[in-house]
């Protein structure tokens, strides 16, 4: 074709001797095209008829040798996932807030006393008399960064609110979201039903920090009934409760 369009016309006299050649021309791309097919087709042939030697050859090991990587990484994960969940459940500094009461003094800080409790409790002693120390807002960003150290148990047992740069209305907001974030109650959820019973006795209102602890508004009819009606309960509670809350 390329020959014929690079002849100069006028060396071809008649129109006969110019069809001839573009119809040669026609003919040898036919040619190499068909040759171009063959070898294409040849070659797909020749591909489809490997493929099991291919596939036994390469891809299956290629699959053998990943299911080895993960078996081996399957066996090494079991021998350490063990130790890495034996050092959580064993961090005693592990966060503080928002975990089980049980879990935190008996199995993590080996503690009669909830780190939070006892250091807020600690805190409260030149606080305590403050007028509205339960229901006085704090500082939000003192709050913050004191129950982080908190979480954290970063707070030695000699320092004072003066050394914290807060006060005992941050201290006291601190412990009711602790006592908040517990997973269960701290007079627990088993008792739950019998405090409720306590609801139809008359109950003082400045003692409304405790409504945290139960969760529901009480009433009393005299101060003695109410005081006999705790104690019992009180015995109930399992004796880390009891002792957080004593």
């Amino acid at each position: 074709m390329l020959r014929f369009e690079n002849r100069d016309a006028s060396t071809v006299q008649n129109r006969d001797a110019r069809l001839n050649e573009l119809k040669d021309a026609v003919n040898s791309s036919e040619q190499s095209r068909n040759a171009a097919y063959d070898a294409y087709t040849t070659e797909v042939y020749r591909v489809a008829n490997e493929e099991h030697s291919i596939t036994q050859q390469y891809f299956l090991k290629f699959l053998h040798a990943q299911q080895e990587f993960y078996e081996e990484i399957s066996q090494l994960l079991l021998q350490r996932i063990p130790n890495v969940e034996q050092r959580l459940d064993n961090d005693k500094y592990a966060p503080s807030f928002r975990c089980d009461l049980a879990e935190h003094c008996l199995k993590r800080t080996k503690r009669s006393i909830a780190y939070p409790i006892e250091t807020c409790v600690r805190l409260h002693e030149d606080s305590v008399k403050d007028e509205g120390l339960f229901r006085i807002a704090p500082s939000q960003a003192k709050q913050k960064k004191f129950i982080a150290q908190l979480d954290l148990q970063t707070i030695d047992s000699k320092v004072q609110l003066t050394d914290l740069g807060i006060d005992g209305y941050v201290v006291a907001n601190a412990l009711k979201q602790y006592l908040r974030d517990l997973p269960e109650s701290l007079l627990t959820n088993a008792l739950l039903s019998q405090w409720i019973q306590m609801t139809s006795l008359r109950f003082d209102h400045s003692l409304s920090f405790f409504s945290i602890l139960f969760k529901f508004e009480l009433n009393f009819s005299t101060e003695e009934e109410r005081l006999q009606r705790t104690r019992e309960l009180l015995t109930q509670l399992p004796k880390v409760n009891y002792d957080n809350l004593w």
